[in-house]
């Protein structure tokens, strides 16, 4: 067997049945959600850093936060784009911590006057509500499922 082979790997990073009609649509929003939030917590590090040290504690664990919180959200993206089922009650339980972590950082953003830019309102907003809607879509995913599989 190849190492090139298909069939050896469990996961693709980006598998074409993600484009098919009856792809589960959360799933496909979802896993999107958690490869480009794995991508905005590199971002939030490499913003943090930008500020001249030594840092308030808010942003220390913001920064540890989102450092620990980048492989987490790849892994969800990957086993939610590849209609693993069990990822469902791990990605809301992540979404259910990093909401108020992210709301917390919001916070502190427009505190200390980062908000005040029309793009990084957008931004930052934006990824708040994405977060508060993924969690809800999954959340009513699971119940649906749930209903159904006891009637």
């Amino acid at each position: 067997m190849r190492i090139t082979d298909r069939n050896l790997w469990f996961f693709q990073w980006f598998p074409s049945r993600r484009f098919e009609v009856d792809f589960p649509l959360v799933f496909w929003f979802a896993g999107l959600w958690f490869y480009l939030k794995s991508f905005l917590y590199v971002c939030y590090i490499y913003m943090a850093g930008l500020e001249p040290p030594p840092y308030p504690p808010e942003v220390t664990v913001e920064i540890v936060y989102f450092g620990l919180a980048i492989v987490p959200s790849l892994l969800l993206g990957l086993a939610l784009w590849n209609e693993k089922r069990w990822a469902v009650v791990p990605a809301i339980g992540f979404l259910l911590l990093d909401t108020p972590v992210l709301f917390l950082h919001v916070l502190r953003l427009a505190h200390d006057g980062f908000l005040d830019s029309g793009l990084t309102k957008i931004l930052e907003l934006g990824s708040l509500v994405l977060n508060v809607v993924a969690v809800g879509w999954l959340i009513g995913y699971r119940s649906r499922k749930k209903a159904s599989n006891s009637s």
